[in-house]
């Protein structure tokens, strides 16, 4: 008999579960009390069906280290919120962060002890992952390392640019507590804030560059949304995001398959930047203002070289071990296990899925579905031709808390 919980309707399957799992041994630390959320808005677009990690197939040799890394910096940001918020106003199957919080301050004795898979089973129960919707795909992203001057020379003319003056954010959740984290970008025309231009209306000013690199690396800097700048003396710093016209995404890759300038071979990053590199400026400016898209950086340090960029929860990115999701479906923070291809090296994709426990830590405009997800390969060349490699549909499982479970099959919301 199939269990099957859909929100809205999650009391009774979760109670159904309870009665029918073997008695597990108990928990290190009792569940604390936490108040309850008010109840969530129903959702048609998501069902958890759940499933013992032994059903999860590999589990046990699935890796578990990066997962933990990424947890972990979840739980010192929880630390200091507040315990009764929800983790997510438009995803809340996620429950409260005082939810979480038994599970954070047990962690550090699972890794002292070297059991971070067994802290997965003790404080958490798995759900399989279903939607009618269509889409199922996962794909790759990195964090690029890009040469770079000081001042214009060379083939480095290109501005890494900063945040224009004319830019104005405005913070959403301001107006709407529904719309909590929401920011947009625009620039006031009259007593209208509006659209800022496309790229290719975009003049960089150069006392607003980070620094200068070639126009194909700004344009893949771009994309990729943060970047490790090296000037020739050695040093490192980050481009971070900080801003984006809002203007849609537009694939250069796409573009130039339907144009017939590329093969489906060349479409990868190193196929495009040597396209761009002998097609010369103008055409390939032209290409690359096919994407209306134009991103912004600020300056940052790079404090743990093992870790990437901040992603959309404010907090480091780990390789392998956080995934950028659909904010309208998936809290932040969340541990999600995707069974699915993995590339292993660039362009060579395994014969058999294999698994990847990633944290929810960032998310992207790209990034739209139940099942959409884009995994963090890390910084650097070869991290960036991995990423580039992944693109496959998969399963998807989502981990909770067991104490938010259990409140849930008590009858409470």
């Amino acid at each position: 008999m199939a269990l099957v919980r859909r929100f809205g309707g999650l009391i009774g399957g979760l109670a159904f579960l309870t009665a029918c799992q073997p008695e597990k041994p108990p928990p290190p630390e009792p569940p604390v009390e936490t108040s309850t959320p008010e109840p969530g808005v129903a959702s048609d677009d998501l069902t958890l069906t759940p499933i013992s990690f032994g059903d999860i197939p590999d589990w046990s040799e699935t890796p578990i280290d990066p997962a933990i890394t990424a947890f972990q910096q979840s739980c010192r940001k929880w630390e200091n919120q507040d315990p009764d918020a929800l983790l997510s106003s438009r995803a809340k199957y996620g429950g409260v962060i005082a939810d979480w919080m038994p599970a954070c301050r047990i962690l550090p004795k699972y890794v002292e002890a070297g059991e971070g898979r067994r802290f997965f089973e003790d404080y958490f129960d798995a759900f399989w992952v279903e939607t009618d919707e269509e889409t199922n795909r996962f794909t790759g992203y990195y964090e690029p390392e890009v040469e770079v001057s000081e001042y214009p020379e060379g083939d480095k003319t290109t501005p890494v640019p900063a945040r224009p003056d004319n830019l104005i954010e405005a913070d959403l959740g301001l107006f709407d507590p529904s719309l909590e984290g929401r920011k947009v970008w625009g620039q006031v025309q009259g007593s209208d804030l509006v659209l800022y231009d496309p790229r290719a209306d975009i003049q960089t000013e150069s006392d607003k560059a980070l620094a200068y690199a070639t126009p194909a690396d700004v344009f893949f800097l771009q994309i990729q949304g943060s970047g490790r700048l090296k000037l020739p003396d050695g040093t490192v710093f980050r481009a971070s995001f900080d801003a984006h016209n809002h203007r849609p995404f537009e694939s250069l890759a796409n573009h130039l398959l339907r144009t017939g300038e590329i093969t489906r071979a060349e479409a990868g990053m190193t196929g495009l930047k040597a396209w761009l590199g002998r097609v010369g400026l103008e055409r390939a400016q032209a290409a690359m203002n096919v994407n209306p898209r134009f991103v912004w950086f600020r300056r940052t340090p790079i404090d743990d070289p093992a870790l990437g960029p901040n992603g959309a929860a404010g907090l480091p990115l780990t390789p392998l071990g956080s995934m950028a999701v659909d904010l309208n479906h998936h809290p932040m923070g969340v541990p999600m296990l995707v069974r699915s291809l993995i590339p292993q090296t660039a362009g060579v994709v395994g014969d058999a899925p294999t698994n990847l426990l990633l944290i929810s830590q960032d998310t992207g405009g790209a990034i739209t579905g139940v099942r959409r997800g884009d995994i963090f390969f890390g910084s650097g060349e070869d991290a960036g031709r991995v990423a580039g490699s992944m693109n496959q549909p998969g399963r998807f499982y989502v981990f909770l808390p067991q104490n938010l479970s259990d409140r849930s099959a008590s009858g409470q919301p």
